[in-house]
Order: C-alpha cells, then structure tokens, then sequence
C-alpha cells in the first residue's frame, strides 16, 4: 500500500497569527514548550517566559524566540499560536495564510516515496523562501498579487 501526505488548501485558510499588539520583546507572557518534534507541553505545562525576538529569517513572525523562567532558562523558538496572554488577545492574521489559499477546498495527495528523494534542507530553504516572500509582500501585496493572476 502507497503511504501518502494530505496537503489541504481553503479559500478561508487562516492558521497563522501574529502577536497581539501589546506583546512586544522583552513581554512576559506564558507559553508551552516544544517537547521534540514540535509537539507541545500538556495545558498544565504552561510556562512564564520573556519574549526574546518577534521575528527572524528562519521562522518569519510565526515562531518567536522565548527564554523560560525555570531554573534551566532555556532558549526555544515556539509557534505564536502557544503563547497565552492574561487578556487571551490573539495577534491579526499573517499574510502567511495566503500560501495555504486557493479558491476552491483542495487537497493535494503526495505520495511519501516522492517525499522521500527531497533532502529536507530543500525544503527547508523553499519554506523560509516563501514566508520571506509573504512578509515582503503583506496582505496587500497578496491581494494585489492574486488580483492580476485572475486578470490574466
């Protein structure tokens, strides 16, 4: 039996949010960890820490850089999306989303062993490449964007 990847896209994608206005570097906010393989910690595992940077090359604005306040202080990069303030306020939505947008509900059937031959730091690089793209363009630019490929 082949094994196979679902890749989803929805007109109405909206996954990814940025911060909210009032988080800024140097916040205190709570956050799960990333235990490994980017899974986070149980709701009891939430954690006091400082925002330490909001964006980066790697990551865009949907991971931020936070230092924990328990005795390891350790350093991790977590999803935006793990990050609770006393107020629950969510940030607006990333232009990010665009990438995961089509106009009609679509699922693409990857097929694992085509997976397989792509080294991961291709990949990689493509992500970081097309979320650069995103922050570059914004919202604006997006819309833009898809309006003159509807026009053509």
């Amino acid at each position: 039996a082949t094994k196979v990847t679902l890749v989803s896209f929805h007109p109405e994608f909206l996954r990814w949010r940025g911060l909210p206005e009032n988080v800024l570097t140097g916040s205190v906010v709570q956050s799960y960890r990333d235990l490994s393989a980017f899974q986070q910690s149980h709701d009891h595992m939430l954690c006091s820490a400082t925002v330490l940077e909001m964006s980066n090359a790697m990551f865009g604005r949907r991971r931020i850089k936070v230092r924990f306040h328990d005795d390891q202080k350790k350093e991790q990069y977590v999803p935006t999306d793990w990050i609770k303030t006393v107020d629950n306020d969510i940030g607006s939505p990333l232009p990010d989303n665009a990438m995961h947008q089509a106009p009609y509900p679509t699922v693409h059937l990857i097929r694992n062993d085509d997976l397989a031959t792509v080294r991961v730091r291709d990949v990689s690089r493509v992500k970081r490449m097309n979320t650069q793209k995103m922050m570059k363009l914004g919202w604006e630019g997006v819309l833009l964007a898809a309006a003159a490929a509807k026009d053509r």
